[in-house]
């Protein structure tokens, strides 16, 4: 068994007497013997008589396609989906299914509309009998109008988008008596162009593939533009400072679109603008700089003011920088490798300056906290010895205290004793003993004192003798 459903590819035959059966779902162009075409759209069983018999393609476009329909007078018509048609060798050229343009809340496609008032006319009279419909389909039901275009060159297939599109943003060209007008479609929607308009192609600058922060002139083509925020890496080469130091700087920039009809009539390449922008900006930074001052002012690189070529640039062309951001810098192998060896010295200077100055710091805090042990001890010392001399000071203090009132005492004790004795020998000399004598021998000590006592010698009647007599007793 052939083929389900056959089309061109299944041979042509001529059939001098015969019948051919049309499934329904093919359809078949018969050519008679006059030259003369007819099309059959099955389900039909054809009685045919010197006939050549051909069966049709079948394009079928669903509802995010749409048929480009190429005719052999020059015409072309463009038929929004669903919709099927036959390939009729007859009218048609080509017919090709299209995908419609799907554009996001943040996308837009730049359409051209080409009017020629002449040429449109032609094509709505010629286009009577030009878009073969599925026989015996729904679609019989439709009015041709539906899958025509309008004396604008609009067709009814994309009016479900024009309610998305902003007023026409260029003003009207004229070529050759043909206007050419320009306007924007925003997302979001699904645009479908007429057949006398086209999508404008845009070229940037895009990036290398193997290297993201290069880039090169029309390596980004595309159609849709993107309206959100973006970023890009860039590294701005062959700059030279003051003192003739190659260098190459790396960049990260942050921007996004402001106006796009602003960008559409100012330049045919944004990103090309914002990446001279920022080269002019670099190379007149590392200019002004020596190597050395370059390096020590690199964090001035991150700030948005040191680029006042770049913002002027993104605003004349609808953009704005929002940041630049420093990723650093490379510079040749040999002034490199010299600037790595001094940042070596120069750190290992540092290095050893810092270890002296914390060990004359170590010392001197050594030091410091000797004299302050030796300021305290001393202190304690001084202390101890003044809390000794006091406790010194009171206790003789206390003694002389104390020996005064011993002698005090005694003092009183004896001028008692005194006055006792005085009355005792008063008494005595009142009685008529000799005190003298008491007080001689009550002193007397026999083993260590010698008493010398001289007495007068009495004589016969009571008469003393004139010769003394000496005594000496032990």
């Amino acid at each position: 068994m052939g083929r389900f459903f056959r089309d061109a590819k299944h041979p042509n035959k001529y059939v001098l007497i015969g019948k051919r059966r049309v499934k329904d779902g093919e359809c078949a162009a018969v050519w008679d013997s006059k030259g003369n075409y007819r099309i059959e759209a099955g389900p039909k069983l054809l009685h045919i008589t010197c006939s050549d018999v051909r069966f049709l393609d079948r394009l079928v476009a669903h509802q995010n396609e749409f048929l480009i329909v190429k005719f052999k007078d020059g015409r072309k018509q463009h038929v929004r989906g669903p919709h099927a048609l036959y390939l009729d060798p007859v009218q048609h050229a080509s017919i090709t299914v299209h995908k419609a343009v799907e554009l996001n809340d943040y996308e837009a496609v730049i359409v051209y509309t080409e009017i020629d008032p002449e040429r449109d006319a032609v094509a709505l009279l010629a286009a009577g009998n030009s878009v073969l419909r599925l026989p015996n389909s729904e679609e019989d039901g439709k009015d041709e109008d539906d899958y025509e275009e309008d004396k604008g060159g609009a067709g009814k297939c994309g009016a479900g988008t024009r309610g998305q599109t902003t007023p026409v943003a260029a003003a009207v060209s004229q070529l050759g008596g043909r206007s050419v007008q320009r306007r924007i479609v925003m997302g979001p929607t699904l645009f479908v162009p007429s057949s006398n308009e086209w999508i404008h192609e845009f070229t940037w600058h895009g990036r290398v593939p193997d290297n993201k922060a290069r880039y090169k002139a029309g390596m980004l083509k595309f159609q849709k533009v993107r309206t959100l925020p973006s970023t890009m890496y860039y590294n701005v080469s062959e700059c030279r400072t003051s003192d003739d130091a190659e260098l190459e700087v790396k960049l990260m920039i942050f921007y996004h679109m402001n106006s796009l009809q602003c960008m559409l009539d100012h330049t045919h390449d944004p990103i090309g603008e914002i990446l001279n922008g920022v080269c002019a900006d670099v190379i007149r930074f590392s200019s002004d700089n020596t190597f050395l001052s370059f390096v020590q002012r690199t964090s001035e690189l991150n700030d948005l003011g040191t680029f006042q070529v770049l913002q002027q640039r993104a605003a004349a062309v609808g953009f704005t920088i929002d940041k630049v951001v420093f990723r650093g810098y490379k510079a040749s192998d040999q002034l490199q490798a010299m600037h790595d060896q001094a940042i070596k010295t120069r750190t290992k200077l540092r290095l050893e300056s810092e270890s002296v100055e914390q060990e004359q710091e170590l010392l001197e805090m050594k030091l410091g906290k000797q004299l302050e042990r030796a300021s305290k001890e001393q202190e304690m010392e001084r202390g101890t010895k003044l809390h000794a001399l006091e406790i010194a000071a009171a206790a003789h203090k206390q003694r002389v205290a104390h020996q005064a009132e011993e002698l005090e005492m005694n003092r009183e004790h004896a001028k008692k004793e005194q006055e006792q004795e005085l009355v005792f020998l008063q008494t005595l000399s009142s009685a008529g003993v000799d005190v003298t004598k008491y007080l001689c021998s009550k002193n007397q000590r026999p083993d260590s004192v010698k008493v010398v006592r001289i007495e007068g010698n009495e004589g016969h009647g009571g008469e003393s003798s004139s010769i003394p007599h000496v005594h000496v007793g032990d």
